[in-house]
């Protein structure tokens, strides 16, 4: 029977258990709830683990889901209640779109507990119900558990870490404070995974016969490479997939090509020969990428959010695998891994290839075409948009938030692998410039490049204080236009059509008052933060602040791009004049059908 370990205490667990699976970076705001296991840490000189302190709960969250998309877990350590509420947003997103971080959160004692239970004492931070935090994160982790004692601290630590690393998504630890320094034993060996986790029949070599059969009597295809590939370290087996079916199946100027979308953009790098495009894959987009006689296979795309317009694409010309399972039109398959399917579509392929080779035919996007920039030309979303896709280089990666600057960057080239990052299914506003954080420790030698409205840099413009502290060169463009454009587009895109529709009520011709925005000297704010803060309001003068910041790779920026209020992006300024606002109420076709 294994004896606890003299001295080894559960934070000595903790942290054995989180070098093992190679978290390396910790981002949060320290609490005394969780000193101990901090201080376990920082007494290892040898430890891998960097312990980075944030201006809030908020930006330590972004950054530890933007620095787990690209480098794998990272962990947050917070103290109880008032910390870990602040983070219900982030570990929320980073739940929905399948990112492994750690949420550490410290909480009372259990003699704080009782006290507060029998003799009615309210400490700080509480609020009187013993289970209030892990309640509300139980349902957006894959695994929560409350450590009162060290016995089974071990234990609940190996079995939540397990379902971080077989689901990759969020998990969750409330720590009571006199439980850190106790003894407990010692890991008696490194924490295997089964794989498969569980015992089934895979359908993964069904599902590749009849994607392959279907692909057989609609010859013509296009793939849509989505965020699992990157996810599951799979790019390198699509673009294998791919190169097969090229090689034995199709001709050269017929090649199958790939689009991503807003969540999956970059997941392979932009500059690859068979790049077709990022897109929204709404239903519209996809008749016109399949037309009557074609195939859309999507391989680790997720249905949802910006995605796909919040619609559903399912029908007989689409290929859908992802979250365990792949749709071939109606039929569905069950127990499919992406990794065992993919390999299953090249074993079939090179099979066929052996016996008679395929005619098969890539489908193209109607590229549109882009209207030139000039020194001269005004200053607005497309501008900005196009000088900068000119801009980026393969050491940048770019980050950007929801709303028009999501949507703007659709058209930007990325020259490298991973090079984009975005929360583009859960679309909190405020994640990029915290993210940018997060990007610059995961990738020391790459640059993190910020495009934000100046709305949701209002929410977590603090980062900029961390970047600088961290000695980072990451560079923040605020697209300021005044006023939170996608709230008021949504609600009534009128002031943002050419020309507006010149309503009786005159509420309905303007952008409504609740989306404007405080006016902030934006450029001025590194003089508090620290870093170098620029102000351009035509091209010429973002073609020359973007030179600077070239020749200076080692401070960080913050530059202020104005833009005129009423401008947006080009795919919102072609649906603006056709879109219903959710409360256009003067609109003729109000309520809008597909959302009422």
């Amino acid at each position: 029977m294994t004896q606890p370990t003299p001295n080894f205490t559960v934070a000595d667990y903790f942290k054995a258990r989180l070098e093992e699976i190679g978290v390396d970076q910790m981002f949060g705001v320290a609490g005394n709830y969780t000193a101990a296991l901090l201080d376990t840490i920082l007494a290892d000189s040898h430890s891998p683990i960097k312990i980075n302190g944030n201006a809030n709960e908020i930006c330590a969250g972004f950054a530890a889901d933007a620095y787990a998309r690209l480098k794998g877990p990272s962990a947050l350590y917070v103290t109880y209640s008032v910390g870990a509420f602040s983070l219900l947003n982030t570990i929320a997103g980073s739940f929905v779109e399948q990112v492994p971080v750690i949420l550490i959160n410290g909480a009372p004692t259990n003699k704080e507990d009782q006290i507060s239970k029998n003799a009615g004492l309210l400490y700080s931070h509480t609020t009187g119900y013993e289970f209030v935090d892990i309640h509300m994160f139980r349902p957006v982790t894959v695994a929560a558990e409350r450590i009162v004692n060290a016995n089974q601290a071990p234990f609940q630590i190996d079995s939540a870490l397990a379902a971080l690393l077989t689901e990759r998504r969020p998990v969750y630890f409330e720590v009571s404070e006199d439980v850190w320094r106790a003894d407990c034993i010692a890991p008696a060996q490194p924490l295997a995974l089964n794989n498969p986790a569980s015992v089934t029949v895979s359908e993964a070599q069904q599902a590749a016969k009849a994607t392959v059969e279907l692909m057989l009597s609609q010859p013509k295809s296009i793939f849509w490479a989505g965020i699992e590939l990157q996810r599951f370290g799979l790019q390198d087996t699509f673009l294998e997939l791919l190169e097969v079916i090229n090689r034995n199946h199709t001709v050269p100027e017929g090649h199958i090509h790939f689009v991503t979308s807003a969540l999956s953009k970059s997941v392979i790098a932009e500059t690859h020969p068979w790049f077709e495009g990022c897109v929204t894959m709404s239903p519209s987009e996809v008749e016109s990428l399949v037309g009557d006689d074609g195939i859309l296979v999507g391989v680790g795309a997720w249905t949802t959010g910006k995605d796909t317009g919040n619609q559903d694409i399912r029908s007989s010309r689409t290929v859908l695998a992802a979250q365990g399972g792949v749709y071939v039109g109606a039929s569905y398959y069950a127990s499919a891994t992406l990794k065992d399917y993919l390999q299953c579509l090249i074993d079939e392929f090179s099979a066929l290839a052996q016996q008679q080779p395929a005619s098969l035919k890539g489908l193209r996007m109607q590229q549109p075409v882009l209207k030139g920039q000039s020194a001269d030309s005004q200053l607005g979303y497309d501008s900005f948009f196009a000088t900068l896709s000119q801009w980026l280089g393969e050491d940048d990666i770019l980050a950007v938030d929801a709303g028009f600057p999501l949507i703007g960057a659709q058209s930007v080239k990325i020259p490298s692998q991973d090079g984009f990052v975005a929360q583009a299914a859960w679309l909190s506003i405020g994640y990029s410039v915290p993210a940018g954080t997060g990007i610059k420790c995961a990738f020391p030698d790459k640059r993190a490049v910020v495009v934000v409205g100046d709305g949701a840099f209002h929410e977590t413009c603090q980062a900029v204080a961390d970047q600088h502290a961290y000695g980072q060169n990451t560079v923040v463009f605020v697209l300021a236009n005044g006023i939170y454009g996608i709230e008021q587009y949504l609600v009534n895109p009128n002031p943002f059509r050419t020309p507006p529709v010149d309503y009786q009520d005159k509420l309905l011709d303007k952008v409504y008052s609740y989306n404007d925005l405080p006016s902030w000297k934006i450029a001025n704010i590194t003089q508090a933060f620290g870093g170098e803060g620029r102000r351009v309001t035509d091209l010429s003068e973002l073609m020359a602040v973007m030179e600077e910041i070239r020749t200076d790779p080692h401070n960080n920026y913050v530059v202020e791009v104005s833009i005129p209020k009423e401008d947006t992006p080009h795919a919102i300024t072609l649906e603006a004049n056709s879109a219903v606002g959710e409360d256009e109420i003067a609109n003729p076709d109000w309520p809008p059908a597909n959302k009422f």
